[in-house]
Order: C-alpha cells, then structure tokens, then sequence
C-alpha cells in the first residue's frame, strides 16, 4: 500500500511543482511538505482537503482509513487556531499557578518545623512534591502546545500524572483532617483516591489507546465532573469556618482546579468528535 507522504511527492512531481511551490499555495514551509513526504508529519483534516484539491485528486486516494486515524493520533489535539491560543494561554497560567502555591508551601515550612508537628510537615512535603510535579507537567504541556505538538498520547501522559498526584494528595488531606488509623484510614483512602485513579486510568486508556473509547471518555467526563463538584462542596465548607483572606485563598486554588478540570473536558470532547469524523 502506497503512504500518504509517497502519494503526495509521486502527485506534485507527475505535476511539475515543487515543494516550495507547494508550500506556498498552501501557506505553510517547504519544512512542513518535506515532513509530510517523509512520513514524519501529516497535515490537518482541512489543510489535507485543501492539498488534494491543489493537487486533482480527492482525499480518499491521498489518505486510506488506516491513514486518516492516525492523522487524528499524530496531529496536536486541539487544532482551531483561536482555542490553541486559549490552550496556551491555560497551560501556562496553571503551571505558573502550580508554582506559585509551591512557593507558598516553602514558605511555611519554618513554621511547621519550629511548631515541631511531624505530621503537618509531612501534608507539606506531600503537597509541595505533588504541587511540582504539577508544575513540571503543565509547563511540559505549554511548551508542546507552543511547538504546535500536543499529541493525543502525550496529554493523556500529562492527565495521567495529575490524576495520579491527586491520588497522593487527596487521601493524606482528607484522612488527616477525618483522624482515621489503621484500616479504617486504608479503606478511606481507597474511597477517597478512586475517582482520580480511575481518571489516570482513563485518561491514559482514552488518549492513548483506541480501544473502548466510549466507556473510557465517560468515565474521565463523570471523574472531571465530579471533581468540580466535589472542589465546590469543599471550599462552601471550608469558607464556613475560615477568615477572610483564607476564603480567599481558598477560592482562587478552587477557580485553578476547576479550569484543570475544564480543561481536561474540553481536550476529551474535542478528541472524540475528530475519532469519530475520521472514522
């Protein structure tokens, strides 16, 4: 079976037409045709339509089923020129967020240690190596948003580890705060670090894999939803009892982990409706 990128150089040939000349039609770099020939890149949906149109064939005879999949797998996940510039501008806000909270855990740690609460210590140690490593996925993101290569398997890499260090950060919080021991902090923890589990799992499966995409991109919606509203629920509680200006710290950490959550639904419903037109 010929490839896509054998089929485009064997068409612009038999035509005469460089690569520049083709790249100028379709405003991209002689780069970006030269990838395409090799097989290393393929073009998005519109731009390939535009590219057979130029070139007198239809997009069946340059992309095969098989092909057109992996155009979905290979290309970033969110393509609309406007919502990229949205995509960038999250992944950078949340990781700067991540980073700057980060800081602020540092900063409390004279307190804690002075105070000689080992166990206070320990949330802070937990939260700060959670928080950065936040902050190391999210940056990581920007920069292959920015480099116009956020591929499906590489957000499911990133989504997978956020889901995984709410898992260490949620059950500790929470079992601490309850005062639970023995098994009866084992089995609140299980309850309480499901739902992000279940997103790593998820995410990775619906991102990375092609199989049962349907039940994997329903669970991620039900973990995302119930994520937010969980975070509501938590900050109303929480404010009840809190001064001002914790309420208002409180506040902005619950406005970041809701964008992370909004964000998560977007790339899932995005992705699937492009799964869905290439099939």
């Amino acid at each position: 079976m010929v490839e896509f990128g054998e089929k485009v150089k064997r068409t612009r040939e038999e035509k005469g037409m460089t690569q520049q000349t083709l790249a100028n039609h379709l405003y991209v770099t002689r780069q970006t045709v030269s990838r395409w020939e090799c097989g290393s890149r393929y073009p998005d949906l519109l731009t390939a339509k535009k590219l057979a149109s130029f070139l007198g064939v239809s997009l069946d005879e340059l992309l095969s089923g098989d092909e057109l999949q992996r155009v979905a797998e290979k290309r970033p996940v969110i393509e609309n020129p406007g919502m990229k510039k949205i995509l960038l501008i999250l992944y950078g806000f949340i990781a700067f967020s991540f980073l700057i909270t980060a800081a602020d855990v540092i900063l409390r740690f004279p307190f804690a240690v002075n105070a000689g609460n080992l166990a206070t210590l320990q949330l802070l140690l937990l939260g700060l190596a959670a928080l950065l490593t936040q902050t190391v996925i999210f940056g990581y993101g920007f920069i292959m948003e920015m480099k116009d290569v956020l591929t499906p398997a590489k957000t499911g890499g990133i989504l997978s580890v956020y889901f995984l260090t709410l898992c260490l950060t949620n059950a500790q919080h929470i079992t601490a705060g309850i005062g639970y021991t023995g098994w009866r902090s084992i089995v609140m923890e299980i309850i309480i670090t499901f739902p992000s589990l279940l997103g790593a799992i998820a995410a990775y499966r619906f991102f990375c894999c092609k199989k049962r995409q349907r039940f994997w991109h329903i669970c991620i919606d039900v973990v995302s939803i119930w994520g937010i509203l969980n975070i509501i629920y938590t900050t109303w509680s929480i404010s009840r009892y809190s001064s001002e200006f914790a309420s208002m710290n409180t506040t902005v950490n619950m406005l970041l982990k809701i964008c992370v959550y909004i964000l998560i639904l977007y790339q899932v419903h995005v992705l699937r409706k492009k799964r869905e037109n290439m099939i």
